[in-house]
């Protein structure tokens, strides 16, 4: 009957191996699942290992040498060596080598053909197990002879991402002395797949830094030709002037030519400091500094600018004495002023310079405050960038970015506010003190007298 030969067929179902079989009966208690092979279990551990010490690491060569160390320990391998392979793709040249008497191979190049295991592994683009390396033709002992290392077993796999031949990467001995094995070439496999992905992440990272570098190089010789092209304008214009009064009895006219000349060299000049500063990657050199002296010193410095356009400069310190950077802090403060008096415009104003301490601990604020034109927000998010100038063919466009650079060398902080119409203040917070760590050269002992006589040491307003 065909009940009974369905019955019969179930019957022999459940008799089965229980490979064969498709899954539990109905009704059947759920069966626990089957824990992973301990060798699974470590092959894992040792995949995320890999990836954390990969991970966000941007620096080729910090890269390449994490890369050794994660192979290594994913392995329990003795030693192990990275290969890049040449731009034409003919050679790999030894790049990284870790591992006991590993001498002399830094300089080691291996052509990409059939008669070396690296070669043969760049050639094909295939990982190789070599359990026994004396025992493959591949196999070159020089290099053993070489560093009195002696090879037994190999594991070597390529390195490509994104379709581009990378390199390879080499394995060499088990720690525990047994020979390589294919879970060890598939684990190697898995790892060199990490390690080529993130070679491939900071080199694209690299090139891109290296894009934007050409792009600031190119950035700033666009500025600097337009900014000497000013000022050899206003040289031109001025040595005319002074040409049409040579032999006259014209001095004013001389005298305003020689005024133009020497302005736009004052320009120049400007423009060299600047490029300096903002160019080169200096510590600053800390001595006790006179912080009210020095803010009279830049006000009588510019005073003639400020008494051209109608601007009092007014100074005040509630403090004695902080350590900085001098000669920096004064190119900081001649730039603030400087655009201060600028802002204030020809109908005058007023600019200053007042010092106190900061909230926080250990930390002096200096203020530079106008009563000029302003700024809105649109300016006020770029005023930093290098080149970028309100002042048209009077401004550099550095002075800003020279003035934070030398601000976040000595760990201080500048921001600035603005309203269009009412004026702008610019705040610099500075450590008082030398900060620990900071580098640079502190000049202890005391600040050098002051050379000024006492009435000029008064305010100017």
């Amino acid at each position: 009957m065909v009940p009974r030969q369905t019955e019969r067929r179930t019957a022999g179902a459940e008799a089965a191996p229980a490979a064969a079989r498709p899954g539990p009966a109905a009704g059947a208690a759920p069966t626990e699942p089957r824990p992973a092979p301990a060798a699974d279990r470590g092959a894992l551990d040792a995949l995320v290992r890999v990836s954390q010490m990969l991970a966000g690491n941007l620096d080729l060569e910090t890269l390449l040498h994490a890369a050794m160390a994660a192979a290594e320990q994913a392995l329990g391998a003795e030693a192990c060596s990275i290969l890049l392979q040449d731009r034409e793709g003919r050679r790999l040249t030894f790049h990284i080598v870790d591992g006991p008497r590993t001498g002399g191979l830094a300089e080691a190049t291996v052509v990409i053909d059939d008669h070396s295991i690296a070669g043969w592994v760049a050639a094909h683009q295939e990982a190789l197990l070599i359990p026994e390396a004396y025992g493959d033709p591949r196999f070159n002992p020089a290099y053993d002879a070489r560093t009195g290392f002696r090879t037994r077993s190999v594991v070597c796999v390529p390195l490509a991402a994104q379709g581009r031949p990378l390199g390879v990467m080499q394995v060499l001995n088990r720690r525990d002395g047994r020979p390589f094995d294919a879970q060890d070439r598939e684990l190697a496999q898995a790892v060199g797949s990490l390690v080529a992905t993130a070679m491939h992440n900071a080199q694209e990272h690299q090139a891109r830094l290296q894009a934007e570098r050409l792009a600031t190089v190119g950035q700033t010789v666009a500025g600097m030709a337009h900014c000497v092209k000013n000022i050899l304008n206003g040289l031109q214009a001025g040595s005319y002037v002074m040409d049409q009064n040579l032999g006259t009895d014209a001095p004013e006219g001389l005298a305003k030519g020689w005024k133009i000349v020497r302005r736009n060299m004052q320009t120049l000049s400007n423009i060299v400091l600047d490029m300096l500063n903002f160019s080169k990657d200096r510590k600053p050199i800390y001595q006790a500094c006179r912080i009210g002296d020095l803010c009279q010193d830049v006000a009588a410095l510019l005073q003639s600018q400020a008494a051209e356009r109608s601007v009092t400069l007014v100074t005040s310190s509630d403090l004695a004495e902080v350590w900085v950077d001098e000669a920096g802090l004064r190119r900081c403060l001649i730039n603030l002023v400087g655009n201060a008096i600028d802002a204030c415009g020809k109908g005058g104003g007023t600019v200053e310079i007042e010092v106190g301490r900061a909230e926080g601990e250990g930390r002096c604020a200096i203020r530079v405050r106008d009563t000029g034109c302003g700024m809105d927000a649109a300016t006020r998010e770029r005023i930093f960038d290098p080149f970028f100038s309100t002042k048209g063919g009077r401004g550099t466009g550095l002075g800003l970015a020279v003035t934070k650079k030398v601000v976040e060398e000595h760990r201080g902080t500048i921001r600035v506010e603005s309203t269009p119409g009412q004026g702008t203040e610019f705040v610099l917070v500075l450590p008082i003190e030398p900060p620990e760590g900071a580098g640079g050269t502190a000049r202890r002992g005391p600040p050098a007298a002051d050379p000024r006589r006492p009435e000029d040491k008064e305010p100017h307003r």
